[in-house]
């Protein structure tokens, strides 16, 4: 993406001369006439070691605010950091960059920027060199990128691309810097679904700086294409200036490494205790490490070994500083482990930071690292998190201990004839939960061979694959629907007229009817038209259109009046149970903490469910604690706060708790506000009044997978009727066992311990070979799954009831999670574990046995 078709006033009115490297072939900008490369390593070596370009020396916290100040000054508004676990967003999950926090919301224009210009010090994540990270001397796993912003829309210009530049060297000028050392290297830039042409920024072979002119949207049909990605142009041109807040501060120090400069007492310390100085020879590797070419390796390969066994522990002292900075972020921004998503960033952080602590025989926990960089950072962290986050860590290092345990156990187990295949590399490092730092070094102690690909193993993806729109689409443009359930929630009977029709779909001016959103199920009832009642199956909103789905639009024509009937106990009872929901969710975060967040739920008529992040089991006696403070709240019988307000200003007051239940589309957010108790942005419909729920009734909580509870529960008339379901369950009990309730527990167990046995006994069972070995497959009761499941003492079965299937294996030879992943790869089921216990959700209906057997036979 060149600059050539529209050169920079800026280089051209101030003695700027345009070149072209002839080790990179990338063109540049700069006003040094002997200068022939292009200013960035490995063309040029980092010159700025021990010789630093700025008149003094900064520490982080100086440089960042040296940075804010300097933009503030320029008229830009300074913005509060956004969490580093990107909660505003459907498409990623991790902030990478600080126009992360910015789409596609602004960049696409639904919504005001908060400042305009503004700048902002933003931490990210960076997880594709996380096996760099304290090799090299300058790989980071989290930065501070300091982003100074302008959005030009159409009929609104702040300041283009010269204006970008002309910053960009006085805030160089502003800390010392000599023009004539900075370099502007042509390149294009890609990220979060936008594009454009861009300079980085060089001083003395550092790229301090990127800043790109952000003028393309992601389009499969565009004219451009970037990395294998099609874009096309937008109007909106975005100017997305990347500070390095990190790398100016090495820039200041000129130490030898860049962890020397952001973490000078932790690496001092960790040294002391591990016994080691600074090698002699840092400088001459850092230089090396910038080749890109292995160049830093063959270098340590060449030292004698005491000279490289003090840069390996050193290497794991940076990896160290580093990563318990990152840990520290991602913690107390409330993310909890997992074996997927952004959890399984958190877990590997934590356990290559175990495995360096191992290795360097520490004292010092990985939970002492973690509280030295909270004090650090306290100013710019929510400290509410600590409790959480040290409990995570503790059983986090509980959990990974006993791992290692069966660490050499586990690689033999995929091991064959003195080697393991990339496949099963992946199974140990994905599903198994093994470094692969620790994979690497157990299999050259066990002489056994790695694929050369075990180098290249795919880590985290930070784009989101379970938000992929699957929407319904419809072929006309019309007008947006009026929606009359807001203006009245409590209107169950409506007058409009039809627009059109698009197959089986009716679409109506207004309509008092919800379409399904927000894991609310529409609303049902009827439409009469021309004396006929059409039976509403359901309503979906599509572009701001509602379209009510009917059992048959014969007689209907456009123009046709219709008077719409919406059924009442269906509407309440969702309206009843959706409050619920946010009651629930407050009054969980309440009693576990503010690390809660809302992973999913579904709001039903009868029984809801709510799915929230949390690192261990929940207690029965939390449970109590939970449904407690949920009923005291709709005893306050609190006025709910309904209305739409500016995104914005949302954000500012409430923070991004607003987006527990999901991201709206567009600057407007309805806002519903339990005052005291909740707020949160949702298009649901609602109760006045807490009071009006009537009660909250837990009924079960099960782990759906790692680091995910679901609640399910229900509200109101449904939680009577459930409630009075179960008394008159116990009053038959007592009058059939007698009324002394200890009497009453044991006939009970003794009675389900029969009828067990009785539907065991019952249960059908197959049969079949794989690899040599018998797997038995049961077919059972979802009832009893579970016990089936756990009484397996030998070998290998699967238990398959409608709802899920288990697989059980104390066969050292065949893996739970692989025979799941094999049958996940047919489209079988979907879930996770681990070698010896692997569970997920039956993907078809009315699953044979025989589809088992085939899934897994012709494997």
């Amino acid at each position: 993406m060149p600059l050539e078709e529209e050169p920079l006033k800026f280089f051209l009115e101030n003695g700027y001369e345009k070149k072209k490297c002839p080790k990179c072939g990338a063109y540049f900008w700069t006003i040094d006439k002997d200068r022939i490369t292009c200013g960035e390593a490995p063309c040029d070596p980092y010159s700025f070691i021990l010789n630093p370009p700025t008149e003094r020396k900064y520490s982080l916290e100086e440089m960042r605010e040296e940075f804010l100040s300097f933009f503030e000054k320029e008229g830009h508004k300074r913005i509060k950091r956004y969490p580093i676990v990107a909660r505003w967003r459907e498409d990623v999950y991790l902030v990478n960059a600080s126009i992360y926090d910015f789409q596609p919301h602004v960049t696409s224009g639904k919504v005001p920027p908060p400042g305009n210009p503004l700048v902002i010090s933003q931490p990210c994540i960076r997880t594709v060199d996380l096996d760099n990270v304290g090799k090299t001397g300058r790989h980071l796993s989290v930065f501070e990128m300091g982003g100074a912003k302008s959005f030009n829309f159409p009929g609104k210009e702040i300041y283009w691309k010269d204006k970008a530049v002309e910053y960009s060297r006085k805030f160089l000028e502003h800390l010392g810097v000599n023009p004539i050392e900075i370099t502007y290297k042509e390149k294009p830039w890609s990220g979060g679904g936008n594009a454009g042409s861009a300079v980085e920024v060089m001083v003395r072979g550092l790229e301090v700086a990127t800043l790109v002119f952000m003028d393309m949207v992601e389009d499969p049909n565009g004219e451009y294409e970037i990395d294998g990605i099609r874009y096309k142009k937008m109007d909106n041109r975005i100017v997305d200036t990347g500070y390095g807040i990190d790398r100016f501060t090495w820039l200041s120090q000129g130490t030898e490494t860049i962890f020397e400069t952001l973490y000078p007492e932790m690496v001092k310390s960790l040294m002391n205790e591990v016994g080691i100085t600074t090698p002699e020879f840092l400088k001459e590797f850092i230089n090396k490490s910038t080749m890109e070419d292995g160049s830093e390796i063959k270098f340590l390969q060449q030292l004698p070994a005491d000279e490289r066994e003090k840069m390996e522990k050193l290497s794991l002292i940076y990896m160290l500083s580093d990563h318990s900075r990152a840990l520290t972020f991602l913690l107390f921004d409330g993310l909890v482990p997992s074996n997927s998503k952004a959890g399984y960033v958190l877990r590997m952080m934590i356990r290559r930071s175990l495995l360096a602590i191992q290795k360097l025989k520490m004292k010092t926990t990985l939970w002492n690292l973690i509280e030295i960089q909270e004090e650090r950072f306290k100013d710019i962290l929510d400290t509410r998190l600590e409790k959480s986050a040290r409990e995570i860590v503790e059983l986090e290092t509980d959990r990974f201990n006993e791992l290692l345990m069966k660490g050499d156990s586990l690689i033999k187990k995929y091991s064959k004839n003195g080697s393991i295949s990339e496949e099963n590399v992946l199974l140990l490092f994905q599903s198994n939960g093994l470094p692969i730092e620790y994979i690497r070094e157990r299999c050259q102690a066990l002489s056994i061979r790695l694929p050369e690909s075990i180098n290249k193993v795919k880590g985290f993806n930070n784009v989101r694959k379970d938000n992929e729109n699957k929407k319904q689409s419809i072929t006309g443009t019309y007008p947006p629907t009026r929606k009359l359930y807001y203006e009245n929630e409590k209107n169950f009977e409506f007058k409009s007229k039809v627009i059109s029709l698009e197959g089986n779909g009716v679409i109506l001016e207004e309509t008092a009817f919800y379409p399904e959103g927000g894991g609310q199920p529409s609303d049902r009832g009827y439409l009469v038209i021309n004396g006929n009642k059409y039976i509403v199956d359901e309503v979906k909103i599509m572009n701001n259109v509602i379209v009510h789905y009917l059992n048959s639009t014969s007689g209907i024509k456009k123009g046709d009046a219709v008077l719409g009937l919406i059924d009442k106990d269906r509407r309440e009872r969702l309206m009843k149970n959706h409050s619920a929901t946010h009651v629930l969710l407050s009054s969980i975060r309440s009693i576990l903490g503010p690390h809660v967040w809302q992973s999913g739920a579904q709001k039903d008529p009868a029984v809801s469910r709510l799915d929230i992040t949390h690192y261990k089991d929940i207690s029965a006696e939390e449970l109590k604690e939970i449904e407690n403070r949920a009923n005291e709240v709709i005893r306050m019988d609190i006025p709910l706060h309904k209305e739409f307000v500016e995104r914005n200003k949302a954000e500012e007051k409430y923070g991004f708790i607003l987006y527990q239940g999901g991201i709206p589309d567009g600057n407007q957010l309805r806002l519903v506000e339990i005052p005291g108790i909740d707020a949160e942005g949702c298009g649901g419909t609602h109760v006045d009044r807490t009071g009006e729920i009537g009660f909250i009734k837990i009924i079960r909580v099960e782990k759906i997978q790692d680091g995910v509870m679901r609640f399910h529960f229900t509200a109101g008339k449904s939680a009577l009727e459930i409630v009075q379901r179960m008394d008159d369950e116990l009053r038959i009990i007592k009058e059939t066992m007698g009324n002394d309730p200890l009497s009453v527990y044991n006939s009970i167990k003794k009675e389900l311990n029969e009828v067990r046995k009785a539907i065991s006994s019952g249960t059908e069972e197959h049969l079949i070979s794989y690899k040599g070995n018998d797997i038995r497959i049961i077919e059972t009761d979802e009832v009893i799954a579970d016990e089936i499941s756990k009484s397996i003492k030998t070998g290998v079965a699967i238990i398959k009831s409608d709802e899920r299937l288990r697989i059980a294996s104390l066969n050292k030879s065949i893996s739970a999670i692989e025979l799941l992943k094999v049958l996940e790869n047919k489209g079988i089921v979907k879930g996770g574990g681990n070698s010896e216990f692997a569970q997920g959700k039956v993907l078809k209906q009315n699953l044979q046995w025989k589809e088992i057997e085939e899934g897994i036979k012709y494997n």
